[in-house]
């Protein structure tokens, strides 16, 4: 399993990024809009791929990468594997777990046929 966190790469107060993040994931307004403010400091997903839940956490994915896609706001994708934990990073070399939107949503293209 591949774990994943999702951030906006720099500091943004888009209120309807804030909105959406609060319809579609359930985070409070106010959580949402803080998140956002700080940037890459705070992650507002976090997830598993390839597990019992695969197909909603693919979907929310997808939904995220679009939304923020279509509003112009970069997101900061990490990647992690299953066997290591958030707290255990270098917090100062972040971007070395850093993966482009495109490739992880080439990886989900190309498992699709396997959860479904």
């Amino acid at each position: 399993m591949t774990k994943i966190s999702i951030a906006a790469a720099s500091p943004t107060t888009d209120v309807e990024a804030a909105k959406f993040l609060h319809q579609r994931l359930k985070m409070s307004l106010i959580g949402s809009q803080k998140k956002l403010a700080m940037g890459d400091k705070s992650f507002f997903y976090a997830g598993g791929l390839y597990g019992n839940d695969h197909v909603q956490r693919e979907k929310e994915i997808r939904d995220i990468i679009s939304f923020f896609q279509l509003k112009k706001i970069n997101l900061l994708i990490l990647e992690i594997d299953d066997d290591h934990d958030w707290g255990d990073l270098d917090m100062a070399n972040l971007g070395q777990y850093a993966i482009p939107a495109q490739e992880l949503l080439n990886a989900l293209d190309s498992s699709a046929e396997l959860y479904q």
